[in-house]
C-alpha cells in the first residue's frame, strides 16, 4: 500500500469512528411505531375538550416551561423547577411581582405559523377569561399579561407567587391566537387540534384509536418515533394479554407486583421509579353517614396502611404507605410524625357506639390496584365490626358518582386517585380542598373549612421556602384531622414495554414514562444539563454528542495529523 494510500485510509477510519458513537445511540431509539394502550376515548385533545388525556394532549400543546424535577438549564434565573421549553429564559424583577419570559426563535404551529409573544399573552389572558378548570384556578396571581417584543411577555403579578414555575408555567398550554381567536363561548377550533408540539393528532376515533404523527419541524429536534398509535381497550387483563401477544408496545400504567410476574424475561422491560399519583378513600361530606365527623374518624383509625399498601401495591422500596399525609413523601414538605394511625380498638369502639348503616365502597373495575385497594379498605372495616361492602364499577360510573364533570355526588366512599400536581406543587392542594368552587374544581368531598382557605391564601404568597413548608404542613395535619380524605399509598410506577420495538422511554420520577421527553432527543431528556449550564441553544442541533469513543477516535485522528507532520518535517531536513 503506497503512503498516500495509507494516510487516506487511516485518515477515513479516524472519521468512521468518530460518527460511529453518534450512530450507535440511536439504535433502539427510534422507531416507525409505537403501539401504547389507552383506557378509552379522551375527547379530541384540546385543552377545553380533553378528559383523563392531559400527557396526550401534551404531545400536541407546548407549555413555557416542563416538569422536570430540578433540571432546569439556569437556577439562578429559573428556580430549579421545570426545564425551559417555549421559554428560553424567566427573569423576576426585584420583588416577585413581574415576570418576564423570553420565548425561543424557531417554534411554529403544526400549520407553519410562528409561535410568538401574541400567542403566549392570548392564552393566558383566554384561560382567565373562559374558565377551564385544571388551568383557569392557577392564574389567580396574575393581574395582566403583556407583549414586549415578538419573542418577550410579561406577566404583572398581584403578589409574588412562589410556585409560579411549577403552574401555571409548566402546566398551561399555548394556544394558536390566530385558530382560538374570535370562538364563542364552549366552541373550539374545527378540525383535529393544532399546536405547536412534538406530535399532531391526526386521527381521533371514539370507539377505536388515537394516531399521532411526528412533528418532522419540532423546534428541539424530530421526534424518534414516528408514529404513535393507541387503541381503546378499558379492560385491563385483555390489554396485558395484548401486550403479552405483541399486539401493543407499552401499558401506561404502573402494573401490579403480581401480574409483572406475567411479563418478565427478554422480550420486555420494566421502567421503575417513583410516582406521585396515590390512591385515597374519599368520603362523600354532604350526607349521611359521612357527614359525621366520627364516622370518618372511625374508618381511618379502621385502616391499617402498611398493610393495605402492601397487599395492594407491594412492598417495594418506591411504595409508600401515605400515613404523613397527602402529597407524596418526597415533595419535600411532609414531617417525619405520622399523621394517620392505625387504632383496630378505638375503631371497634366507634363503629359500636356508631351504629352505622351498611357503608358501600366504589372502587374501579379496570385498575386492579385501586381495586385491590377497596378490597382491602373493606375487609379493614369488617374487622373493626363495620358492615361494609366493595362495589366496583367502571372509570365512568365511578367518575360521575363522585361529581366528576358537574355530575351530582351520589356516592358514600370511594376509591379515588390523587392528582400528581399536588405533590409537584403542594399550593396545588387549594384546587383539591377550597370551598371556592371556581378555585377548587376538584373538592368532591364537599368539604368546607375557613382555616384551611386562610392556610391555602398564605401558602399561595409566602416566598419564604421554610415558612412556606410549615404552612403546607398545617394544612395536612388539617386534613388528617377533618379527614375528607384517608390516603391510603404511594405505589412505585411499574411501566412495562417492549424493548425490541422502542428503547428510548425516559422514566420522570413522579409521572411514569408516557411524557414527550421519551420520543425526543437526548438533549431534551430527564437528566438535563448542571445546575450552572448556559439556556439551551435552539440552534445546537437534535443529534447527540460524540462520546467517550468519538474522543478516542478524534484523538487517533490527532496522532495519525501528527505523524504526516513529523514524516514532512524528515524529509525536509533530509533534502
Amino acid at each position: 500500500m503506497t503512503r498516500a494510500r495509507a494516510l487516506a485510509f487511516l485518515v477515513l477510519t479516524a472519521a468512521l469512528l468518530a460518527a460511529w458513537p453518534a450512530q450507535a445511540q440511536e439504535e433502539g431509539n427510534t422507531a416507525d411505531r409505537v403501539r401504547i394502550a389507552w383506557p378509552r376515548y379522551a375527547g379530541t385533545l384540546t385543552p377545553y375538550t380533553y378528559e383523563v388525556g392531559y400527557p396526550l394532549m401534551t404531545l400536541v400543546y407546548d407549555t413555557l416551561l416542563w416538569r422536570g424535577e430540578g433540571r432546569s438549564t439556569n437556577r439562578e434565573s429559573l428556580g430549579g423547577l421545570g426545564e425551559p421549553w417555549l421559554a428560553r429564559q424567566i427573569r423576576y424583577s426585584e420583588a416577585g411581582e413581574r415576570v418576564t419570559v423570553r420565548l425561543r426563535e424557531g417554534a411554529r404551529w403544526h400549520d407553519g405559523r410562528l409561535l410568538t409573544a401574541r400567542d403566549v399573552k392570548f392564552s393566558y389572558d383566554y384561560f382567565a377569561e373562559r374558565y377551564q378548570a385544571r388551568f383557569t384556578p392557577q392564574l389567580e396571581a396574575i393581574q395582566s399579561t403583556e407583549v414586549v417584543d415578538d419573542l418577550t411577555v410579561a406577566f404583572n403579578l398581584e403578589h409574588p407567587s412562589p410556585a409560579f414555575e411549577e403552574q401555571p408555567l409548566s402546566d398551561v398550554p399555548i394556544l394558536p391566537r390566530h385558530l382560538w381567536e374570535g370562538l364563542g363561548r364552549g366552541e373550539t377550533p374545527q378540525g383535529l387540534p393544532v399546536g405547536s408540539g412534538p406530535y399532531r393528532l391526526v386521527e381521533s376515533t371514539p370507539g377505536e384509536r388515537y394516531l399521532f404523527r411526528a412533528n418532522e419541524e419540532y423546534f428541539l429536534g424530530r421526534p424518534r418515533v414516528a408514529t404513535l398509535e393507541l387503541p381503546f381497550n378499558s379492560d385491563f387483563e385483555e390489554t396485558l394479554r395484548e401486550l403479552i401477544n405483541r399486539d401493543i408496545d407499552m401499558i401506561p400504567a404502573t402494573l401490579p407486583q403480581g401480574t409483572q410476574e406475567d411479563v418478565t424475561g427478554p422480550s420486555f422491560e420494566t421502567k421503575r421509579g417513583f410516582l406521585y399519583s396515590g390512591t385515597a378513600l374519599a368520603f362523600n361530606m354532604r350526607e349521611a353517614p359521612f357527614d359525621s365527623a366520627p364516622a370518618r374518624q372511625a374508618v381511618s383509625l379502621a385502616l391499617d396502611l402498611t398493610r393495605i399498601t402492601q397487599l395492594a401495591a407491594g412492598s417495594d422500596e418506591r411504595t409508600f404507605a401515605a400515613d404523613r399525609g397527602y402529597v407524596h413523601p418526597n415533595s419535600g414538605v411532609t414531617g417525619e410524625t405520622p399523621l394517620y394511625r392505625f387504632d383496630l380498638e378505638r375503631a371497634t369502639a366507634m363503629f359500636d357506639e356508631l351504629d352505622l348503616a351498611p357503608i358501600t365502597v366504589l372502587a374501579p373495575d379496570n385498575d386492579p390496584v385501586r381495586r385491590q385497594a377497596g378490597n382491602q379498605v373493606v375487609l379493614a372495616l369488617t374487622r373493626a365490626g363495620a358492615d361494609a361492602e366493595l362495589r366496583v364499577v367502571p372509570p365512568d360510573e365511578l367518575a360521575a358518582a363522585v361529581g366528576e364533570g358537574g355530575a351530582t355526588p351520589t356516592f358514600e366512599a370511594a376509591i379515588v386517585g390523587t392528582p400528581e400536581l399536588a405533590s409537584y406543587s403542594p399550593e396545588y392542594l387549594r384546587a383539591i380542598f377550597g370551598s371556592d368552587e371556581r378555585m377548587a374544581p376538584l373538592n368532591y368531598f364537599g368539604y368546607r373549612s375557613e382555616e384551611f382557605d386562610r392556610l391555602a391564601a398564605r401558602v399561595a404568597r409566602e416566598t419564604n421556602p421554610r415558612e412556606r413548608s410549615q404552612l403546607i404542613r398545617s394544612e395536612l395535619r388539617l386534613l388528617a384531622r377533618d379527614l375528607p380524605v384517608a390516603p391510603l399509598f404511594y405505589p412505585e410506577g411499574a411501566f412495562v414495554t417492549r424493548p425490541s420495538i422502542y428503547q428510548g422511554w425516559q422514566y420522570v420520577d413522579g409521572s411514569g414514562i408516557l411524557d414527550k421527553r421519551s420520543f425526543l432527543p437526548r438533549e431534551v431528556s430527564t437528566e438535563g444539563p448542571g445546575p450552572n449550564a448556559a439556556p439551551i441553544d435552539p440552534a445546537s442541533g437534535s443529534g447527540g454528542g460524540i462520546g467517550v469513543l468519538g474522543l478516542v477516535a478524534l484523538g487517533m485522528l490527532g496522532i495519525v495529523v501528527v505523524v504526516i507532520v513529523a514524516g514532512a518535517v524528515r524529509r525536509a531536513r533530509a533534502t
